[in-house]
């Protein structure tokens, strides 16, 4: 490499370890790539839902709501707190999809809103940042988001305890990472657990009574604790006794050593993918005065503007707009209504016809929420090498695989799968 004499050693670190051919978008080039030359070609690789045509499923009214918004609107700077009207209304948007006994204690353990560009990237960054030095300890499951890997392990250098998210029947199970924290309590003075649920890759969320556990655990905790909330896709539960919000409201108040970050952003929530605009929310484990809260939400603030400076003004105001008007808030929800119910006819149907079949080579997990379905792969063939089976036969598909942490699998987005080619798709994974 050229400028190999001139890299820092983060950017040496960079340049050996990420590799731009392997992840969701290398293979989503792959998938367009192929989708040009083979008639009939379906592309589940990106996490975007799309509509039947392939199109962008996406939610009229905003897309109406930002058309009308002028120049100063769009291209102003907003604050790095966020525009004011925004994260009142992305509060009260957020405490609304919590169960009622849930709400208050939402807005009394917790901050407003921080805005951060970047995405749910940027939200993360500036909140670990904050928070942990290089060298401290992140639990982190073996099923996770691979940017979360190159905020947290590579350009944050924090300390890495993976712990497995699922049992070997493909369950969701806290055990492992149970005892994980019981490991750290003894060895750290404080540690980081990131949660993403619903789940990217495997599509798992977990059941009320999951939570409940999980809860009693943080109840307990003895050394400075923070939970960072990955919620991309919060709300997109297809089970009745699968939790259907974020975790947040129910690792609250629970326990003064404990702190929760929740990042979410419109990128899923309302279907504005490449908006760039996400948002975290601090939760405490103690009532704190609002003096107190002020003071954390400038210095998030503060930090976003070291690292992602301020958000995308535009969506903030047209998010604004529709979620204070009555009329346009109760059209957005009834259009989000339709897009999930799509997404979930999907979801069964896959889930349907793959109870139905058998395989040498595929193991499903059990998938419940999400975007994705997700297969581990038995045997010594790497996923790798099964995505590029699937490409060949029709179908895109995202490997996932780490050796060291037991991730050997491809994931299947049918959120961008039309529900007439669910079967077709189910066909060409169990024909390897």
């Amino acid at each position: 490499m050229i400028l190999r004499d001139f890299l820092s050693k983060r950017g040496k670190h960079i340049e050996d370890t990420v590799d731009l051919s392997a992840g969701t978008l290398a293979w989503s080039l792959r998938a367009k790539k192929k989708a040009n030359e083979m008639d009939g070609f379906i592309n589940a690789t990106i996490g975007s839902a799309t509509e039947d045509d392939g199109k962008l499923m996406v939610l009229p009214t905003l897309v109406e709501e930002l058309s009308n918004l002028n120049g100063d609107q769009i291209f102003s700077y907003a604050n790095m707190r966020g525009v004011n009207e925004f994260v009142q209304a992305w509060k009260k948007d957020t405490i609304d999809t919590y169960p009622a006994y849930l709400q208050e204690g939402a807005d009394t353990f917790s901050t407003l809103p921080i805005t951060a560009c970047g995405g749910l990237t940027g939200g993360f960054m500036i909140s670990a940042q904050v928070l942990f030095d290089k060298g401290d300890t992140i639990l982190a499951p073996n099923f996770r988001w691979r940017n979360i890997d190159n905020v947290f392990f590579r350009n944050l250098q924090f300390k890495e305890s993976t712990y497995e998210l699922l049992d070997k029947e493909g369950n969701l199970n806290f055990d492992n990472l149970i005892s994980k924290i019981h490991e750290a309590e003894k060895e750290d003075k404080k540690i980081g657990i990131y949660l993403n649920f619903p789940n990217n890759p495997s599509g798992i969320s977990p059941t009320y009574d999951e939570v409940k556990k999980f809860q009693e655990v943080v109840e307990e905790i003895s050394i400075p604790t923070t939970i960072f909330l990955d919620d991309a896709y919060e709300g997109c539960a297809y089970e009745d006794s699968v939790i259907e919000h974020s975790l947040f409201p129910h690792l609250i108040g629970l326990n003064e050593d404990v702190v929760t970050i929740k990042v979410d952003g419109v990128s899923k929530r309302y279907f504005a993918y490449g908006a760039r605009l996400g948002l975290v929310t601090v939760g405490f484990g103690e009532e704190v005065s609002e003096e107190d809260k002020v003071d954390v939400r400038e210095l998030m603030a503060k930090a976003a503007r070291t690292n992602t400076s301020s958000a995308p003004k535009g969506i903030q105001v047209a998010m604004s707009n529709v979620l204070n008007d009555p009329e346009k808030n109760k059209q957005v929800h009834k259009e989000k209504k339709r897009n999930t119910s799509i997404l979930e006819d999907r979801y069964r149907y896959m889930k349907k016809l793959v109870g139905e079949k058998e395989s040498s080579v595929l193991q499903p997990v059990e998938f419940n929420s999400g975007f994705f379905g997700y297969f581990h792969i038995k045997g010594k063939q790497q996923a790798s090498e099964i995505s590029h089976k699937l490409l060949e036969k029709g179908l895109g598909t995202v490997p996932f695989e780490n050796v060291k942490n037991g991730l050997n699998g491809v994931r299947v987005a049918f959120s961008s799968i039309s529900e007439k080619n669910i079967e077709k798709t189910v066909d060409i994974l169990y024909s390897i």
